[in-house]
């Protein structure tokens, strides 16, 4: 991944490689107190593209508009502010294991020698749902708060969604407490990124939270544990939906392609075709290979498997209670957990935990 910077031109209050924008001030040449700086990071999506006649593609000119616009933003604002750009852009249909990992690499490498006030990320909206929830546990300890943002628009386009979004997302930044979890900035709306969930594919306010933020959450990270080593290959975590037809050899099928562990998407309060001839057998064998998580298929509630004795079944294979996670924050869960070396006993407990208000129950 290579990553182009772009500093804020040659503003006198311009953040630098040294540390902190420093004001001189008008009595004796004293120093006062730096100016907040935001970073922002544009990972690609469709902000950043242009109509090409053969559909929207990258568009050379956006990190020009974009210094443009955040310039604006942040002048209005008085805050100083940094942009990173990745390069090539990503095209968030094409987001895999590695995408929220190393962007939380680099975010982390950039906070530790820059030290803003906040941090907003532009990424697509198709996976924008998905980045944001790994994004809130990896970067849940770098002391700045993050903003995810995106738009339906192209910057450049009239009409655009883009600059109120990326508005809304600086100022959140530069104004939330250094503790606050990952959010989504979008349609208006700030939206925590480990509840939110894309529910409409061209409404300017395309995200929504299925659940409340969990209570109490204990936003605390080990960052020491092992298996968090960047240059292993991150976690695949896939997800398998209970539908009607679906029998015990498809379940085969989804473990035998090896991923790392496997979100189960479960009927109501987590139900499942315990009678389909070898499910439970082929859930058994599956939980004792690999760690499978339990979430409801449902807009809102969560999990309960002691509810019904088909859920009382599908908790005796291994099936790991996901409580009222989102899909996303599930997904994003798991594979954090798995990279950081959780195993057993152990990584049950910490699914089960409510670390970033991921979870309410």
């Amino acid at each position: 991944m290579i990553l182009a910077t772009f500093p804020a031109g040659a503003r006198p209050h311009r953040a630098d490689a040294g540390g902190g924008p420093r004001e001189i001030s008008q009595n004796g040449g004293m120093p006062t107190q730096p100016r907040p700086s935001v970073l922002v990071f544009a990972t690609g999506g469709t902000i950043g593209m242009h109509e090409t006649g053969r559909g929207l593609a990258p568009d050379p000119e956006f990190p020009a508009a974009l210094e443009t616009v955040v310039a604006g933003i942040c002048a209005r604002a008085g805050v100083d502010f940094r942009i990173n750009h990745l390069t090539p852009p990503i095209d968030s249909a094409n987001a895999d294991a590695e995408t929220a990992p190393r962007i939380a690499r680099a975010v982390r490498a950039r906070v530790n020698t820059h030290r803003p006030r906040g941090v907003g990320i532009t990424h697509g909206t198709d996976t924008l749902a998905f980045t944001a929830a790994r994004l809130a546990f990896e970067l849940a300890d770098i002391g700045a708060p993050v903003v995810l943002t995106g738009s339906q628009l192209p910057l450049g386009t009239a009409g655009s969604d883009a600059p109120g979004n990326l508005a809304l997302a600086i100022g959140a930044a530069v104004r939330a407490k250094q503790g606050a979890p990952a959010s989504i900035a979008f349609g208006g709306s700030l939206v925590p990124a480990v509840r939110a969930t894309k529910f409409q594919t061209d409404d300017p306010a395309a995200f929504r939270a299925e659940r409340g933020l969990g209570p109490n959450p204990i936003g605390m990270v080990d960052r020491d544990a092992p298996g968090g080593d960047p240059l292993t290959a991150p976690a695949r975590i896939v997800t398998f939906r209970f539908v009607p037809g679906v029998t015990a050899d498809d379940l085969r099928a989804a473990v035998g392609a090896r991923p790392d562990g496997i979100v189960l998407e479960c009927y109501g309060s987590g139900n499942a075709p315990t009678a389909r001839p070898g499910m439970l057998e082929a859930l058994r064998e599956a939980s004792s290979q690999l760690p499978i998580v339990a979430v409801t298929q449902c807009a809102t509630g969560g999990i309960d498997l002691g509810r019904y004795a088909v859920g009382r079944e599908l908790e005796s294979t291994g099936v790991i209670d996901g409580g009222d996670m989102t899909l996303e924050a599930a997904l994003a869960k798991l594979a954090f957990a798995v990279d950081r070396g959780a195993r057993g006993p152990a990584l049950r407990g910490l699914m089960q935990a409510n670390l970033v208000g991921e979870r309410g129950c």
